[in-house]
């Protein structure tokens, strides 16, 4: 009897531990591992309810998750995984109710440590580079185009279809095109300046940086909020601002030539940029930071229309170190195939319908398939790109030149390029990308709207609706804590309070 109530605990403490591990798990991937895809469906429309699904038998495919693709006997696992960590009994909460659940993407819980705990667990060595371990770039005074229809530019340096095939071909040593082809020395005299006292602050060295741009007056800029005084202390933020973006802020806030700050944001000012196009110039601090920032460890890109919400030492904890990834972006919420994506931009008017078709069509010959569970355990093709926590090792230095290339060559919406510069590298090395969940993204970062749209916002109709007038209270009664007078108070007349549930809440143990 004894052995028999042993054996039933053992089964019963496996099996919670199955059912209460965080995101990385099987269980909560599953959904994604048994979907039918249609030929006009995509895998998750609505995230959060992927969540909410039964056993499954793939277990095996699950834990390929948990090392984003990587063997368990070919990497030693990292500190956090090797002992109890903190998060491992995080569980998402049930779903809502059918009538309460409300449409469109959302935030969902994220189980972070505290930054000071997370700042404990920031690996001491470098995630090792697979095969590549030095990365140096073209540099060229006069680039021109080699190749008849040839797409890039100056600043890009016009990489031949050679140089293409060439930079995915996987060595110990490579030298490949990585924009600033002109200049001694990335910001100076290269397309994309920076003034010269700026560029010896940037060749500091850092554990971590956040940064952000602006250029064409695009956006508004968010203060970060929720950011410890260590992170504050140690981790600069640095927003990239364009001449015209740099006399508009000046205008509008308290920013001066001689501070150079907006709030936590050191701003940085640059010259002569490449493009005509705001979007496409945004893309050159969004994949080639590593150009600017030659001396640091870890960096986190978050676009400028959005405002960060949680510690930059959690997010990193939670979604490099914890994982044992060098590279994380969140998939996009509604659609995991290119070729759909691609037929989005082309609805929404993102670019002009020629050059995405040509894009794309290029991509097919080259093998380009739709995304299908086939692909597992890459768990989608089109990222929702606008942040990116990364660290600088030579093989996702790599990986942001190429893609920074395609974005070169072809059209700026770099969703359409992820896929096919991380299969071409994936190819010929054992090296995967953490594809997180975007409901998860939504909880780290607030999304505003850009500066435009904002502008041309309608103020909200006043209610024509006629509150009923609150009763009467005895002078000197408590009404929800408070003591009252009997007194009128202006502004007070019908309010009702609300609580308002946001991104990065609060830490979840």
């Amino acid at each position: 009897m004894l052995l028999l109530l042993s054996l039933a605990f053992v089964v019963f403490v496996l099996g919670s531990y199955t059912i209460n591990k965080e995101s990385n798990s099987p269980n909560i991937h599953q959904s994604i591992e048994t979907m039918e895809f249609g030929s006009n469906e995509t895998p998750i429309s609505r995230e959060l309810t992927s969540f909410y699904t039964g056993t499954s038998n793939n277990d095996h495919i699950g834990d390929s998750f948990l090392w984003n693709g990587v063997r368990e006997s070919d990497v030693d696992p990292p500190p956090s995984l090797t002992s109890h960590h903190p998060c491992d009994s995080f569980s998402f909460p049930p779903p809502p109710p059918p009538g309460l659940r409300r449409p469109g993407p959302r935030p969902c819980p994220v189980c972070y440590l505290s930054p000071e705990e997370a700042l404990a667990h920031m690996p001491k060595h470098p995630f090792e580079s697979p095969v590549l371990k030095n990365l140096t770039y073209i540099h060229e005074e006069s680039p021109a185009k080699i190749e008849e229809g040839q797409g890039g530019s100056d600043f890009g340096g016009y990489p031949s279809l050679e140089h293409r095939t060439n930079s995915f071909d996987i060595k110990q040593s490579m030298t490949v095109h990585c924009g600033f082809v002109k200049g001694t020395k990335p910001g100076f005299q290269t397309g994309f300046d920076i003034d010269e006292d700026i560029l010896l602050e940037l060749d500091q060295f850092h554990d971590v940086i956040v940064a952000s741009a602006i250029f064409g007056k695009y956006d508004i800029i968010q203060e970060p909020v929720n950011i410890s005084e260590m992170a504050k202390k140690n981790i600069p933020f640095y927003m990239f601002v364009d001449e015209e973006t740099d006399s508009y802020l000046k205008n509008t806030s308290s920013y001066t030539d001689d501070n150079k700050r907006v709030g936590l944001w050191r701003i940085i000012v640059v010259h002569n940029v490449p493009y005509s196009d705001a979007r496409r110039n945004g893309k050159i601090p969004k994949l080639l930071l590593h150009r600017l920032f030659p001396n640091i460890r870890y960096s986190i890109w978050v676009d400028a229309k959005l405002q960060l919400v949680v510690d930059p030492y959690q997010i990193l904890e939670r979604f490099l170190w914890r994982t044992n990834s060098s590279f994380a972006i969140s998939r996009h919420y509604r659609r995991f195939d290119v070729y759909l994506e691609a037929e989005a931009n082309k609805a929404a008017r993102k670019y002009d319908n020629a050059s995405i078709d040509h894009q794309v069509e290029f991509y097919k010959k080259e093998g380009l398939t739709p995304y299908t569970e086939a692909k597992l355990p890459i768990t989608s093709d089109v990222p929702e790109g606008c942040t990116i926590i990364r660290e600088h090792i030579p093989i996702t230095n790599l990986f942001t030149c190429v893609w920074f290339n395609e974005v070169d060559r072809f059209t700026s919406r770099d969703q359409l390029s992820f896929a096919i510069a991380r299969d071409k590298i994936r190819e010929k090395v054992d090296w995967n990308i953490n594809m997180f969940l975007d409901c998860e993204r939504r909880n780290f970062v607030k999304q505003v709207y850009h500066r435009d749209v904002l502008m041309n916002m309608k103020p909200p109709r006043a209610s024509s609706r006629l509150l009923p007038e609150p009763p009467a209270s005895p002078r000197g009664r408590l009404v929800g804590g408070r003591a009252t007078t009997g007194k009128k108070i202006p502004g007070q007349r019908g309010r009702k309070r609300h609580r308002k549930v946001s991104a990065g809440g609060r830490n979840m143990r």
